[in-house]
């Protein structure tokens, strides 16, 4: 795809980031298959870019995801922001701290959460890096995500254990993507 017709399909907005799916096994033998899939990265200023991200549970059965519930909807949390800069490996900038999520969120086949992110630097909290260059490296998205509602609690229960990672947990990322460097891209 030639330079001009990736830029108009960035500028015209259109630009879908194919997601590279991970799945494990389930009990019941079918694989689960969470999609994350970038619909839109918007440089809003300088230090500032909106994403639009559509998670959608491709499996024959629900999942479950970590976040928080509120009464005008949900919202998946941690999604985890993670950049390749020019040396070295992918690496978590957003969120910068995890803290436990409150909820557990049943992700119906087909039925799609759509997230919209804002990512402000410097980042607040407690960062290890607060001031990370937007226009530098590459992007992608990550969510862990749980074959039951079980499995999500005992993650949940052990968020900050030393044992933490023996809760099974299914990772899915979206394919990389780059912030465009001038606003209103």
């Amino acid at each position: 795809m030639s330079i001009k017709i990736l830029k108009h399909l960035v500028l015209g907005g259109l630009l879908l980031v194919p997601a590279s799916i991970d799945s494990s096994t389930s009990r019941s033998e079918q694989p689960l298959t969470v999609e994350v899939l970038v619909e839109r990265v918007e440089r809003v200023s300088s230090n500032e870019a909106d994403f639009r991200v559509r998670v959608t549970n491709r499996s024959g059965q629900p999942v479950f995801l970590t976040g928080i519930n509120y009464e005008s909807g949900s919202r998946l949390d941690p999604m985890y922001l993670e950049q390749l800069p020019a040396t070295g490996g992918w690496k978590i900038v957003y969120p910068c701290m995890d803290t436990p999520p409150p909820d557990v969120i049943k992700l119906d086949r087909a039925k799609p959460a759509i997230q919209n992110l804002v990512l402000k630097v410097p980042l607040e909290g407690v960062c290890k890096e607060r001031n990370i260059r937007l226009d530098e490296g590459t992007f992608r998205f990550r969510l862990d995500y749980f074959e039951s509602e079980e499995e999500a609690r005992i993650y949940m229960k052990k968020f900050f254990s030393k044992n933490w990672q023996e809760a099974h947990a299914a990772v899915a990322r979206s394919g990389p993507f780059k912030i465009p460097s001038q606003v209103g891209n």
